[in-house]
């Protein structure tokens, strides 16, 4: 089973080819979903002046951005307050940097682990970015959690769940994740 370590002063993740696929497998499909650009931007992001003038140029200073549709995103990119208003203007400003910086994260976790399944041997992936690591891994395991709607009962569901079930998989996955994370984090 992986585990991640610190060998010489650096974070590394010590994984096997088939949980290297796993993992690539949910950052696709969050990256996908992260992508699904109901955000109008049509500038660099990086660029603040492109922002701003962007923003000027529709109009209304930005225009409105709804909240996500899908439970994942709700999740992944929350209302920052209560009021509705105040909420459409921090989400306004905000939601393309925050999703921009989860694409970034998944990114690079995916090109790591790739380059493992490319080499078609399990082993080490050294020198990681351990924040980036544990930022990713929480975005993977809140998604897994939205879609299982997990909550304190999970695990005894998934205990009694015969092993054919398909979804005991899943569960594996999502308790697995967890652990990583708790592994990473006592690292740090």
């Amino acid at each position: 089973m992986s585990k991640f370590e610190i060998v010489n002063g650096e974070y590394v993740l010590d994984i096997t080819l088939d949980e290297a696929h796993i993992l690539i497998n949910l950052a696709e499909q969050l990256l996908e979903l992260l992508g699904e650009g109901n955000i109008p931007h049509h500038y660099d992001s990086t660029d603040p002046f492109a922002q701003l003038m962007s923003s000027m140029s529709d109009g209304n200073f930005g225009g409105e951005v709804a909240p996500p549709e899908d439970a994942v995103l709700k999740r992944l990119l929350p209302n920052a307050y209560a009021d509705p208003e105040a909420s459409a203007d921090f989400r306004r400003y905000t939601e393309q940097s925050i999703r921009d910086k989860k694409v970034e994260t998944l990114t690079a976790i995916r090109r790591e682990l790739a380059a493992i399944v490319d080499a078609d041997k399990a082993g080490l992936i050294e020198d990681l970015d351990a924040y980036q690591w544990l930022l990713g891994l929480n975005d993977l395991h809140l998604a897994l959690a939205v879609r299982l709607e997990a909550d304190e009962s999970s695990y005894d569901h998934f205990e009694s769940l015969p092993d054919e079930d398909p979804q005991k998989a899943i569960y594996a996955v999502y308790f697995w994740l967890g652990w990583l994370q708790e592994s990473l984090l006592k690292l740090m």
